[in-house]
């Protein structure tokens, strides 16, 4: 078998393979490249009263947080994620389940509730949301494959010139020894 047939073979036969796994991850990459225009997906980040350093206690900021329902009882070590965003003057509370709480700085009043999807497309783009498993063993042989695809085709891309060049040179090569 030819280089250029095991080429083909491969692209061709690998595919199959990485099919499921590489829609998942594009289609989870589409939302995630589109998380800052659509609320669905992730909410937008409401500016505060002020850019200037926080004025309210971390106490404040954590029982305006916590003074809604999806966050009711919440320690500081029970959320996922809490993200300060001095230069919009609030501070974002992000639960394991998904939700966003914005609080302002200055005045410890909730801006924004909001459900955050970008979270749930992250885990299903890296695999995580299906367990490690899925992630070593399922997307990340996927992601190494797809770069064998892009090598393989790659080449089905390019051989066709390296070959017309080569056609040209030998015919270029044979001319001028029949002319001698």
């Amino acid at each position: 078998m030819n280089l250029n047939k095991l080429n083909r073979t491969i692209h061709n036969w690998v595919s199959i393979f990485i099919a499921l796994p590489l829609l998942l991850i594009i289609v989870s990459g589409l939302f995630l490249q589109l998380k800052k225009d659509f609320e669905w997906i992730q909410p937008s980040s409401v500016r505060g009263e002020s850019d200037a350093l926080p004025v309210v206690s971390h106490e404040a900021l954590l029982a305006a947080a916590t003074s809604i329902p999806q966050t009711a009882g919440m320690k500081w070590s029970e959320f996922d994620r809490i993200d300060y965003k001095v230069d919009r003057g609030m501070v974002k509370f992000m639960t394991v389940d998904g939700w966003e709480v914005q609080v302002d700085t200055t005045n410890a009043k909730v801006l924004s509730v909001a459900e955050r999807r970008s979270d749930f497309f992250e885990k299903l783009h890296d695999g995580s949301y299906f367990g490690d498993f899925a992630k070593y063993y399922i997307i990340l042989p996927t992601g190494i494959i797809l770069f064998v695809l892009w090598i393989t085709g790659l080449w089905m891309f390019i051989y066709p010139y390296i070959k017309k060049a080569a056609n040209k040179k030998r015919k270029a090569r044979l001319a001028a020894e029949k002319k001698q």
